[in-house]
Parts: C-alpha cells; structure tokens; sequence
C-alpha cells in the first residue's frame, strides 16, 4: 500500500465500450428480488425505463427524481436518482434513458453474491508467498512460480545475516512484503464472515489447493497465513513487525524478485494482533483440525504473556526499511487480543483485561469500520455476540449494545442524505487512501447492529455500500477487477497485466472524482490484503448458502 520506483506505464487501453454510458451509475453485479434497486445519473433527465436483454422488452418505466447537488468536497455535481425496485423477476436488464444512453447490463437473481463471494475470496489465494499459484478467469491463465524462498534474514534484529525460515503468508498488496498488522484486520474480518455467516461462506469449491478437503476454502485460507504467522513468533513469546524487502524497487513477477527480506524488529501492536488472530482461528479451526487449533492458542497464549510483561508500548525499529510501516497506537490491538483469548477459553482474568480496557477505552467505535490501525470493532463483536454471554458485564454490554446501534442509525442517515447512497457520505471529507476498503469493513457495524436489533435499513444500507464498490459512484464502473462492469485493468499491481481477478483497489482520493485507473496511481488504484478481507465480508452477508461438499 505504499510508493514504489514504477516501470514504464502500459500503453492506455480503451476502458469503455461506446455502448455503455458511464453516466449511468449503477451496480453493476445486480440486485437480489427484493432489494431497493437504485441508480444516480450524471446527466440531467426526466424518464427512463427498464428494458430486458433477453428480448429487448419494457418492463418499467419511470420517472427521475429531483436534481440533487453533491457537497465540493465529494463528487461536486449535480446528479438525478432513478429507483426501479419494483422490477423483481429475475434476469438481465439495463436502463435506457432518452438523451443519455444505455446503462451497462446487470443481474436481478438469488445467487448473483455467489460468483463475486468466490473471486474475491480466491484473491487471496493468489496472493500466496512462497509457493506456485495458478486460477483461469474468464479465459485467462494467472500463474507465478514458487516465490521468495529465503525468507527472511535477520540482520536487523540482532542476527547477523543468518536465516530464519518464514515462508507462506499472503504478499501484503501491490507490493510482496508480509506484514503482521496488515494481516490483523484481513484475519479478523474473514473469520467474522466465517462466525456471522457461517452458511454463507461454507463452501469448498473456490479452486484453491486445499478444495475438496471437506474444510470451507475460506478458512484453508486463512490456515495457509497463520503457518506463516508461527513464523513470525519468537522463541519467547514477541512477534516480529514484518518481513520485508528494505525498498519498493522490484517491479515484476514475484518468482522473479530476489530482493533480499529481512525481519524488523518486534513490535507490541503486532504481538498483539498475533495474539487475536491465533485466538480467533483456533476457535474457528477447533472442529476440524483439534491439534492445529490447539497450537494457535498455545502460540496466543505465548504472545500474550509477553503482552502482560510490556505493558509500554514498543514499536519495532524500522530505520532500514523503506517499505510499509504499519505503525500504531497499540491500545485497540491489547484490547481485541484479550477479548478473543476469553472467547477462545473462557478464562475470568483475559475477560477482566477486556472489560476494564474497553471501559478505559470509553466503549469508543471506529468512525468508518475497523482497519490495520484501529481493531476495536473487531473485539467489541466478539464480546456482543460471546457464547459466553452470561458472563460479560451487563453494563459493558448495555453501552456497547447502545454505540453500535447509535453508529449503525448515523450511517443509514448518512446513507439517505447522499446522493449516491454512499454510507460514507457527508459534507465533510471522506475519501482518503483506502477509502473503499472502509466503505467495506463499515458495513461490520451495520451488521452487528442488525443483530442486536433487527432493522432492515441495516442490511438495505450494507447493500448501498457494496452498491457503491460496483459501479455507483462518480466513475460509473466496478472497483473491483474482473468483477461488474468496466472494472479496474491497471491496478498497482507488481505481478503486472492483464489485471488479476477480485481485488479491490484503494478508491477515489482525495475528493470523489480523483480515481485513476493507472498503474503508477497508488494512492487510488493499489490492492491491499485488509481491503480484501473487508469485501469478503460486505458480501458474504448477502451470499447464498452453498454447503461444503
């Protein structure tokens, strides 16, 4: 997610069939039957009407609403919204509008989450260090060979230039680097998917090497980081920050890259975030694999008492290094760490740390969702939905109970008030680098709300976010690429063209017409393994239940 020396750009590409008027703003993946089906349009316009592919017939017509005026600081237009919720028969449709054009095609159906559910979550897999990958996408073969097999070297950290084995783990975004924080909140927000939508995301077919094993791929998934996770655990219990290259410099396939990696120094916020994570997958692992689950915790305990021994934060010395520092107040991760080792065991004294840090804390939520920097979201989810729900503070769970449905009633609000629906919306700034990606894991709190206290708008609002991913927004087209129409095709991405499938990229920055669909545009164009983790779970809400087979 970082700045980097950048080859020669591509030749420019024509991004957008004439047929298809990007004006037209949409999402572009579909609508389930029953959902408020919206688009905001760009142009000025009085009717419009719904026509089916299938036979070119009209099945709707319409009348556009008011012109509505977008804040300096967002889009900075004026734009008109058409609604056609009442189109329920599934199918394939696109708006025509007299004097503007012709949106591009999308889905009404059960199952139209399903497809982008599997790509994006096969990203992941694509990302995979240390080994060969291989995934055929529409036609296309996306292959690397077997990738940085001298991980790491532990110069800067006291060790001379000896190795120490730390293969596997996930490249961290458009760079190869592996980092332990970044990967606090991409674990943390695929196994919320796995604890909240279990059904959903059970499936065992994504075509990963592990399909077929009777395990969902999602948590193959996340096994196959937490093996490279062990590694980054000292023999006494402290965590390293990262393995990394000590600049951006190599461009290229990651087989090909022989940049030395060295380890940073440990840091308090990644041995915390270790100590989550491990907690976290061994619950989530404890049916299918005890020994493996037994290990995490054993490894979560570990870091913990390191924890307890440093109760000053330590950041990690990164001097050398050039690449992603991650660095953070350590607060929220000590916060979520001792939540998910109380959930994991049951242990009185890691649910008495919980309950006087998140006091000490104020019981405070992320503004826009958790990321890297701030994981409260994550354990406050954990704590409201505990099998061990006799046990918790009742007034802890009052005020929490009370912040999250206070947070989830603003973003619907906020939501309404904006003209492309964005939960992020406002007057005040709201896009910055990575943008989208909270437009994803925002939708965590929408959930969790809806948990607590049903509220279709909840869920109405979760799906506006991911509306906005797909094509409603200023640009008219996917944010995620290979997925919905005109998606992204040069995204800072290392392993280069055509653009791999399912990944996310940062958003527009600093206003809402600042995307660029370029590669040297890091700051609105990167993928990031937090970003993605964050998607897997906006849409696996709204999945299908697929069973593993």
């Amino acid at each position: 997610m970082f700045f980097a020396e950048l080859p020669p750009p591509p030749p420019p590409a024509i991004i957008a069939p004439a047929v298809i008027d990007t004006r037209i703003r949409l999402n572009t993946i579909g609508f389930s039957p029953e959902a408020q089906k919206q688009a905001t349009i760009g142009a000025p316009c009085e009717k419009f009407r719904i026509v089916r592919v299938s036979d070119q017939g009209v099945v709707f017509d319409g009348q556009a609403g008011r012109p509505l005026a977008t804040a300096v600081a967002d889009t900075n237009e004026t734009v008109q919204i058409i609604d056609f919720s009442a189109v329920t028969t599934p199918g394939q449709y696109r708006v025509e509008i007299s004097g503007v054009g012709v949106s591009a095609t999308f889905t009404i159906g059960r199952e139209i989450w399903n497809q982008p559910f599997e790509v994006v979550t096969r990203a992941m897999y694509l990302w995979r260090c240390g080994t060969a990958v291989e995934t055929t996408f529409n036609g296309v073969t996306f292959r690397h060979g077997t990738c940085h097999t001298e991980d790491g070297w532990l110069d800067y950290v006291g060790g001379e230039h000896t190795q120490r084995k730390s293969p596997g783990g996930w490249h961290d975004a458009g760079d190869y680097n592996k980092y332990v924080v970044n990967a606090g909140i991409t674990v943390g927000m695929m196994l919320k998917a796995w604890e909240q939508f279990p059904e959903q995301v059970a499936t065992d077919s994504l075509g990963i090497p592990e399909s077929g094993n009777k395990v969902p791929d999602l948590l193959d998934e996340v096994r196959f980081e937490a093996e490279w996770l062990f590694t980054m655990q000292a023999d006494d219990g402290r965590v390293y920050h990262k393995v990394s290259a000590l600049n951006f410099r190599f461009w290229g396939s990651p087989d090909k890259d022989d940049s030395p990696r060295y380890f940073a120094s440990w840091s308090t916020v990644a041995t915390a975030d270790f100590t989550a994570m491990m907690a976290e997958i061994a619950r989530a692992w404890r049916p299918f694999d005890e020994k493996f689950s037994a290990r995490c915790l054993e490894a979560a305990k570990k870091s913990w008492a390191v924890l307890q021994q440093h109760p000053e934060q330590v950041d990690a010395d990164q001097k050398a290094f050039k690449t992603g520092a991650y660095a953070a107040k350590d607060t929220s991760h000590r916060l979520w760490a001792a939540v998910e080792l109380w959930e994991a065991t049951g242990e009185p004294s890691y649910l008495k740390e919980f309950e006087t840090r998140a006091k000490e804390f104020s019981y405070e939520l992320s503004r826009f969702g958790p990321n890297w920097g701030d994981v409260q979201d994550l354990a406050y989810a954990t704590y409201l939905m505990s099998s061990h729900a006799t046990e918790r503070d009742i007034n802890s769970v009052s005020i929490l109970t009370k912040n999250f449905i206070s947070r989830a009633n603003e973003i619907v609000a906020t939501s309404q008030s904006h003209a492309y629906r964005r939960p992020m919306g406002g007057e005040s700034p709201t896009w910055w680098w990575g943008c989208n990606g909270n437009a994803a894991s925002q939708t965590l709190i929408l959930h969790l709300a809806d948990r607590l206290k049903p509220n279709p708008a909840y869920r109405a609002t979760a799906l506006c976010a991911l509306d906005h991913l797909f094509g409603r927004n200023f640009d008219g087209r996917s944010y995620v690429t290979g997925l919905g129409a005109l998606p992204p095709i040069h995204p800072h991405d290392r392993r280069g063209e055509p653009a791999w499938p399912g990944y996310l990229v940062g958003g527009s920055n600093p206003d809402g017409r600042s995307w660029k669909d370029e590669l040297a545009s890091y700051r609105t164009n990167e993928i990031a393994i937090n970003w993605n983790g964050s998607l897997i779970y906006a849409i696996a809400a709204f999945a299908e239940p697929k069973s593993a087979k």
